[in-house]
């Protein structure tokens, strides 16, 4: 886009935000239900990144949050073109939709913008009750000691030297 300064002005305009990249070439808004977007030029890749943190998952319930997570995100099936990501540093779930800037146009970035919102807000109840789905699983499953010496019992001495994989 050749100009995206006055493409994100005019944009912030139409939905009563102030859209502006500072020196990093970054902006973060502040919807008006609180959620938070951030926006990052990639001039490195000529694209502007719209970027939503969905949270954080507690390390008990990574796997069954983490298997769904990849599910929707395979081929884009359940994202529409973003990308759900795991920030290890800051240990949150992140939405990403990465917009080329090679052809687009005001139109197409009011568009992605709009999606954006509308994705970001269907993906934080997704992902609130993936989190729920994951508690309840985990509040459900008898306690691993428990599973342990039922299965020592079962199977005997033989166990010493297996490895046991479990979901």
């Amino acid at each position: 886009m050749e100009d995206l300064e006055s493409a994100l002005k005019e944009l912030g305009a139409k939905n009563g935000l102030e859209i502006v990249l500072d020196e990093d070439g970054s902006c973060t808004l502040e919807l008006a239900d609180g959620r938070v977007l951030l926006l990052q030029e990639r001039a490195d890749l000529n694209e502007l990144d719209f970027v939503v943190t969905l949270g954080s998952v507690p390390e008990q319930l990574r796997a069954d949050v983490f298997t769904d997570l990849l599910a929707a995100n395979f081929y884009w099936k359940d994202t529409f073109g973003a990308t759900l990501s795991w920030n290890a540093d800051l240990a949150e779930v992140v939405l990403i939709y990465p917009l080329p800037l090679d052809n687009a146009t005001p139109e197409l970035l009011e568009t992605i913008f709009t999606r954006f919102v509308t994705l970001q807000t269907e993906w934080s109840k997704r992902f609130a009750k993936m989190l729920e789905t994951a508690q309840e699983h985990a509040s459900h499953k008898p306690d691993a000691e428990e599973d342990d010496e039922d299965e020592e019992s079962a199977d005997g001495d033989d166990r010493q030297n297996a490895m046991i994989i479990t979901p």
